[in-house]
């Protein structure tokens, strides 16, 4: 799997005014990281989500993503897709605890700190976790707030996973909503 992803746009986009006037001819689209959807999700504003993290993802600025060709936007969202989020929509029901291993371990610091993680242990959440992470905000920021309360980390490490291993702990705690679906067993 690749990290990055270059899309050559049909149709040059400019943007920008006189001698600040940029024209885009492709966009590169890199992994996303936890906070870039967070991000992606609080500045939505009229283009939307996903419209912002192709932005985000490519420097671009929001509104010369918006004149993409419709095709081209699946493509961006077909690339990020393909870091886990069909885990996080598919999920599969989850263990009591379990620990992920993280396919890019987080270093923020130099130093020995809780900032730097190389695994996430998780358990499943109580309704007092689980109310006080959706307070947090949309879906994203919730998501953040609930494995930083859970698994004991700071959000600011959990903002710097990468989208295959933020999408594995999306997926985990989505786990035990099918654990308590009526064909389950459980």
């Amino acid at each position: 799997m690749s990290e990055t992803k270059t899309i050559e746009l049909r149709k040059p986009l400019t943007h920008g005014k006189e001698d600040a006037l940029t024209t885009v001819s492709r966009i590169t689209l890199r992994e996303p990281l936890a906070g870039d959807y967070e991000k992606a999700e609080q500045g939505a504003g009229v283009y939307g989500t996903s419209i912002a993290l192709i932005a985000l993802l490519s420097g671009v600025p929001v509104d010369v993503i918006d004149q993409m060709y419709g095709s081209q936007i699946d493509e961006a969202e077909d690339f990020i897709a393909s870091f886990g989020h069909a885990a996080a929509r598919n999920p599969s029901p989850s263990a009591d605890e379990t620990v992920i291993s993280l396919a890019k371990p987080v270093q923020l610091t130099k130093d020995e700190s809780p900032l730097n993680i190389a695994t996430l242990s998780l358990c499943e959440p109580t309704n007092q976790q689980k109310r006080k992470a959706a307070a947090a905000g949309g879906p994203f920021a919730s998501s953040i707030a609930m494995i930083s309360l859970i698994g004991k980390v700071p959000k600011n490490a959990v903002r710097a996973l990468c989208a295959r291993d933020f999408l594995e702990a999306v997926a985990y705690f989505n786990g035990f909503q099918v654990r308590r679906s009526p064909d389950s067993g459980d």
